[in-house]
C-alpha cells in the first residue's frame, strides 16, 4: 500500500453534518412509453420527467436525518422537481434524535391529512411498516427512496444497488491494502435495509481474501460514533490498516481520530460522496467513497408519483446509480455536482 500524507480538514459542525420479505409492489399502472427500470436512459434525471400533473397534486416527503448532507440533497431534488412538475410538496422532517415510533406517528398524521401521495425515506425498515400499511389502507400511494420498508405496498422503490456498490467499495479497500490486514467496518444502523445491504456487499468482497480480517462496529450513520469507535480501535487493534464506512460522516469521524492519534497509515473509504468527503479525497485525506445520487432519487420519486397519479404505468424499481470516487475523478465529480 502506498501511504500518503493526511491533512486535517478543520471539520466543522456542518461536516457532522429487491425488497425484503413482506414488501409488495403494486400492479402495473399504465403508459407503455414509461421505461422499465432496466431500460432507463443513461440520465435518470430526464428519464421520467419533468411531467405535468393532471391535477395540482399535493405530496408529502418524509425526510430522515435532516442534518445529513445526503438527505439534504435528496430533499433538494424533491422540491426542485415538484416545482417543475407543477405539484406541491410538504417536507416532513424527522428530527435526528427521533426514533421509528416518531416517524410512524408522522406518517399516520400525513395519512390523516389526505395527501395525494407520499414519498418516504425511513430509519427502520421493519418499524415503519405500520405507517406504510396505514397509507395503503387509506388508498394513498407510497414511493420509497434510498431504503425499502420491510412490508406494505409500494408503487416504486428508487435506490442504489447497495450490495453491488458496497462490493465495489470492498474491492477498492482490498486493493489499497494489498489484500491483507485488519479492516474496520463502520456499519450503518443494522435495523435499516440499506445498512444490511451495504454490510453484505462489503463482506462479499472482503471475505473473499483469507488474509483480510473484518471488524464490524455500527456507527449508526453518525460522525461522533465513527470518531469514538476509531479512537477505541486504535487502542485495541493498533495494526488496523483500513476503515470502510457505510456512509460518509463516520469516515469524517474516523479521520478526526486518526489525526488526533498521529496516524497517516490507514486507508479510508466512505459511501455517499458528500461534498466534505469528496473534498477530503481531493486534499489527500481520504482514499475514496462510493457516490450515490440523492438528487436523482428525489427527482425520480416525484416524477414517478406524478405519473402514477396521472394513471400511468411506472417501474417497480429504479436503480439510481453509483460511482467509485477516488483521487482520479474527485475534482471533476465535485465540479459536476456543485
Amino acid at each position: 500500500m502506498t501511504l500518503h500524507r493526511r491533512t486535517f480538514l478543520g471539520l466543522s459542525a456542518a461536516a457532522a453534518a429487491a425488497a425484503t420479505t413482506g414488501l409488495r409492489f403494486g400492479p402495473a399502472f399504465a403508459q407503455d412509453a414509461t421505461p422499465a427500470a432496466a431500460d432507463a436512459p443513461a440520465d435518470p434525471m430526464t428519464a421520467y420527467g419533468p411531467v405535468q400533473g393532471n391535477e395540482p397534486y399535493k405530496l408529502a416527503f418524509m425526510q430522515v436525518f435532516p442534518s445529513n448532507a445526503f438527505w439534504q440533497l435528496l430533499k433538494e431534488g424533491v422540491e426542485a422537481r415538484a416545482a417543475e412538475d407543477g405539484v406541491t410538496v410538504d417536507v416532513i422532517a424527522l428530527p435526528d434524535d427521533a426514533g421509528v415510533a416518531d416517524q410512524v406517528s408522522q406518517l399516520e398524521d400525513a395519512v390523516t391529512k389526505g395527501y395525494d401521495g407520499i414519498i418516504m425515506g425511513t430509519i427502520d425498515a421493519a418499524g415503519i411498516v405500520q405507517g406504510v400499511e396505514a397509507a395503503n389502507k387509506a388508498g394513498i400511494p407510497v414511493i420509497a427512496v434510498d431504503t425499502a420498508p420491510a412490508g406494505g405496498d409500494l408503487v416504486s422503490l428508487i435506490q442504489t444497488d447497495n450490495v453491488a456498490a458496497a462490493t465495489q467499495q470492498g474491492e477498492y479497500v482490498a486493493k489499497l491494502i494489498g489484500n491483507k490486514g485488519k479492516v474496520l467496518n463502520l456499519q450503518g444502523d443494522m435495523a435499516n435495509q440499506t445498512a444490511q445491504a451495504r454490510n453484505d456487499g462489503l463482506h462479499a468482497a472482503l471475505d473473499a481474501y483469507p488474509d483480510i480480517t473484518v471488524i464490524d462496529q455500527s456507527a449508526h450513520w453518525n460522525q461522533d460514533e465513527g470518531f469514538t469507535i476509531t479512537e477505541n480501535i486504535l487502542i485495541s487493534d493498533p495494526d488496523i490498516v483500513a476503515i470502510a464506512g457505510a456512509n460518509d460522516p463516520p469516515i469524517l469521524g474516523a479521520l478526526q481520530a486518526l489525526v488526533a492519534a498521529g496516524r497517516d497509515d490507514v486507508a479510508l473509504v466512505g459511501f455517499d460522496a458528500i461534498p466534505d468527503v469528496v473534498q477530503a479525497i481531493i486534499d489527500g485525506s481520504v482514499d475514496g467513497t462510493i457516490a450515490q445520487f440523492p438528487k436523482v432519487m428525489g427527482t425520480v420519486g416525484v416524477d414517478l408519483m406524478v405519473r402514477h397519479l396521472n394513471g400511468e404505468e411506472v417501474p417497480a424499481k429504479v436503480d439510481s446509480g453509483a460511482l467509485l470516487v477516488t483521487a482520479d475523478n474527485a475534482a471533476q465529480f465535485q465540479a459536476d455536482n456543485a
